[in-house]
């Protein structure tokens, strides 16, 4: 392969694709997980803690299917790549609007690690209260937004008004016909399962030992988090080269590693910040292994 083709693969590698299939895969697997935890908790083949348990890590799996959805990575066609986004969203945190989700989410990519306009500030410490914190995400993208947003308030305000009121209408229907109990353990329950994951997979993980802002230095606002690839990429999905992705946010999570390597001369030039894989904040070096 010559430089020039080399470097045209790289450039189509970057952009979102016509459709993200393995992120469409992901989606339906996650579609079908829940379908068949739904049946086996409600039909008493499982317990329902189990139940919960279960839909927490797929309530945690969707989040990738929302996030690549807000930087328009799941696929170019903006019907397909939202509609996916959408349904993503509720089962990962009902209550949040996708497009709220996005404007927050850019402001991340913006103010990474600038503790006072950073949304996930929040997720930047473990102290007593951080499991309250991480698992409820929800409560402090909302404060973010109402006292920061400005002008986009008016704007997403609607968005907001429609989706709570859909989720809400769900819910008191649920109850009314007596199943307030299997909406908690089987909806609710698994959304804070899935935000704590979330602040731990794509917060604090990733971005430890928030060495620098992202306006300092975008290779030291995020990290690289060696080792254990077999163990940590499926876990994390991707997000143990989380670099990657403030690099290259259009590109779809599964491409991170090959992006890596692709231009990884470039990138060591860098001195990005590599973390052993079970570290919650030692740094390796600025030597990739």
């Amino acid at each position: 392969m010559t430089i020039s083709e080399q470097t045209l693969r790289f450039n189509r590698l970057k952009q979102a694709p016509e459709m993200a299939w393995p992120t469409l895969g992901l989606f339906c697997l996650c579609m079908l997980g829940f379908a068949a935890t739904y049946y086996l908790a409600l039909t008493d083949a499982i317990p329902m803690w189990l139940g919960t348990l279960i839909s927490g890590v797929l309530c945690f799996y969707c989040f990738t299917v929302a996030h690549d959805a807000t930087h328009g990575a799941v696929s170019k066609n903006k019907a397909i790549n939202n509609g996916l986004g959408h349904i993503a969203m509720f089962f990962f945190g009902g209550f949040a609007s996708l497009d709220v989700a996005r404007w927050i989410h850019m402001q991340h990519h913006r103010f990474t690690n600038d503790h006072d306009k950073d949304p996930d500030a929040y997720g930047h410490s473990i102290d007593l209260w951080f499991p309250l914190r991480w698992a409820n995400f929800d409560f402090h993208y909302s404060r973010y937004f109402l006292n920061r947003a400005g002008p986009m308030r008016k704007r997403l305000m609607g968005s907001i008004y429609i989706k709570l009121s859909v989720v809400l209408t769900m819910i008191i229907v649920g109850v009314a016909f007596g199943y307030g109990y299997e909406i908690l353990m089987l909806w609710f329950l698994p959304t804070r399962i899935s935000s704590f994951l979330f602040v731990a997979m794509f917060v604090y993980l990733p971005h430890i030992p928030f060495a620098a802002t992202a306006a300092e230095d975008e290779y030291k606002a995020t990290n690289i988090r060696q080792g254990f690839e077999w163990l940590l990429t499926p876990v994390m999905m991707y997000q143990n080269y989380h670099l990657l992705h403030h690099l290259y946010p259009s590109a779809p999570f599964y491409r991170y590693i090959k992006l890596w390597e692709m231009n990884k001369e470039e990138h060591m030039s860098h001195q990005p910040i590599f973390v052993k894989a079970f570290s919650l904040d030692g740094v390796v070096s600025s030597k990739s292994k």
